[in-house]
């Protein structure tokens, strides 16, 4: 059994420890156990019932009314805002839930669920990347630790990466050549997985060379794979590597072939138009601007 202090439910909830012993006193919600030398701590029980309170008060149920339902009551309430997929707070909620209990069949069911009932497009754009912002927030301010970031992102990538592999192998008479990567220093994949569904989604080709790589490397299998297109994610970068050097290094690497470039840290992005540089700010904007190269480059 995990025992987590007053302070531990503070961080993973977001409920003050003040509101906590005001809800303990005033509502008799949680009685809270204690160690043999009398210090208070709750355990997994508490910390999920914690975790529905705060589902409950973020979607308009005041406290004075959650406090006088039993934990049934709370459970089936929470469980009935959860089949609404397309409320993208609780879907966000519930997601951050399950990480924060790192409940791999929890995290599985309602992703799924999302992507069933959306489709794959809407339930990435309208849930998963602001539940991905919100994890970065919460590791920012130190909520979460590092293992919640990798339970969620490494949940999220299987998923994309199994709705992928379902498309057929046809391809489409139009279909280009994309190479997709990442560069030095940056590590999360979840965006350019999510661009290689798309793709292949349309009957492109996409080769897919992940996280990491060196630009020598990029060079050499430009060289041999002669794409129509260079697509990379810019979300991470290093002390000692800003956003103009690294699209200065890119476009090195790749010569004369367009480039495509999304990320948080490139949406503001100002290119010169003549570098060959297309900026992609959101998945809308990503799925109008294939359909547009597409037809330029076939008339």
């Amino acid at each position: 059994m995990k025992r987590f202090s007053i302070s531990d439910i503070e961080n993973l909830t977001g409920i003050k420890a003040h509101t906590i012993r005001v809800w303990e006193q005033r509502y008799n919600f949680f009685t809270p156990k204690r160690t043999e030398t009398n210090i208070r701590y709750y355990d997994d029980q508490d910390l999920c019932m914690f975790l529905n309170i705060a589902t409950l008060n973020e979607n308009g149920y005041k406290i004075s009314k959650i406090s006088k339902m039993n934990s049934e009551e709370i459970n089936q309430l929470v469980a009935s805002l959860k089949e609404n997929h397309y409320n993208t707070n609780i879907q966000v909620q519930m997601l951050s839930n399950a990480m924060l209990k790192m409940d791999d069949d929890e995290f599985d069911e309602i992703l799924g669920a999302c992507i069933r009932e959306m489709g794959m497009e809407a339930a990435v754009s309208e849930i998963v990347f602001p539940f991905l912002r919100k994890v970065g927030f919460m590791w920012q301010v130190g909520t979460i630790n590092p293992a919640h970031e990798h339970f969620a992102t490494h949940k999220i990538e299987q998923k994309i990466i199994y709705c992928t592999t379902q498309f057929n192998k046809k391809i489409n008479k139009q279909g280009k050549r994309y190479l997709l990567f990442l560069p030095p220093n940056e590590h999360h994949q979840v965006g350019l997985l999510f661009a290689q569904y798309m793709l292949r989604s349309n009957g492109h080709h996409v080769l897919y060379l992940g996280q990491n790589l060196p630009y020598d490397s990029l060079t050499e299998v430009v060289n041999y794979y002669e794409p129509d297109f260079v697509l990379s994610v810019l979300t991470v970068l290093n002390t000692d590597t800003d956003v103009d050097d690294a699209i200065t290094k890119i476009k090195a690497a790749i010569g004369e072939i367009p480039l495509i470039l999304t990320g948080s840290l490139i949406t503001n992005q100002e290119t010169n138009k003549s570098q060959k540089i297309i900026i992609v700010k959101n998945i809308a904007e990503f799925a109008s601007i294939i359909e547009k190269l597409n037809m330029s480059i076939a008339s």
